[in-house]
């Protein structure tokens, strides 16, 4: 297992945290805390429940799934899951606390190509930055799912396939996210999960569009293969601000244990 720090990409005030340290694991995009912009309104969200964020108000509530793009035209159909090599499906990842969605504006590593851990496999732009995405293990890349600007997409939806194996990449040739629905060692996107009970309140929770601007946010995918995380440590307590490249939680995967930044 590994941790990771989870760094804040912007300045803001902890609103609220939804999860309890230590409390399990929970996927990827399960909402895990409330961010807001002045500590003034950290008050409003005492009795918060993500539920709430449905209603609007100003909540970044978690966008729709969107639909994986089309591959190109292929010379034959794709083999069905359970016929191809071990191999990873990676959707876009979410760089930042606030990132929804990105583009790839540049691919690093060609198809059939090996890379390492730390080299940058893609420069994803975002309404807010250009970050390099980073290989946090070694692997080969067998198929590129969009083309370097082709538009922006929603975090989740799948980008690349990577595989163990430089000999396994021509079974990707003619590859579709859809394939991978058979299984066949593929890591599929895992079921929603049920956000977690918010402890009992005094009051009812304010609907959103009662509620000052804020951001629900979920669990990072601080990895390309990470789809699943538990909030080990809260470095962030609830009505304190943070400043860009903050730590806000430390976050312990299965790979790794990563800071929230």
């Amino acid at each position: 297992k590994a941790t990771i720090d989870f760094e804040a990409q912007d300045d803001g005030v902890m609103a609220r945290h939804l999860v309890e340290a230590g409390s399990g694991e929970l996927n990827v995009g399960v909402p895990i805390m409330v961010t807001v912009e002045e500590e003034g309104d950290v008050a409003a969200f005492a009795n918060f429940t993500p539920d709430a964020a449905a209603g609007g108000g100003g909540a970044e509530a978690a966008p729709p799934a969107a639909e994986a793009p089309a591959a190109p035209p292929a010379a034959a159909p794709a083999a069905p899951a359970e016929d191809l090599p071990y191999h990873i499906v990676v959707g876009m990842p979410a760089l930042s606390p606030t990132m929804d969605a990105g583009t790839i504006s540049k691919w690093n590593v060609p198809e059939g190509e090996a890379f390492a851990a730390g080299d940058s496999l893609a420069v994803i732009e975002t309404d807010k930055a250009t970050i390099d995405f980073e290989a946090q293990d070694d692997g080969v890349m067998a198929r590129h799912l969009v083309e370097a600007g082709s538009g922006e997409l929603n975090v989740g939806v799948p980008i690349m396939v990577t595989v163990e194996e430089e000999g396994d990449v021509a079974a990707f040739a003619n590859f579709t996210p859809d394939a991978a629905a058979g299984g066949g060692g593929a890591e599929a996107a895992p079921p929603a999960a049920e956000a977690p009970a918010a402890p009992p309140a005094a009051a009812p929770a304010a609907p959103a569009e009662d509620l000052p601007y804020h951001i629900v946010v979920g669990m990072p995918a601080l990895s390309p293969t990470m789809d699943a995380g538990t909030i080990s440590k809260w470095n962030v307590p609830e009505g304190e601000a943070f400043a860009a490249g903050d730590s806000l939680a430390v976050i312990e995967t299965d790979k790794a244990t990563i800071d929230f930044e």
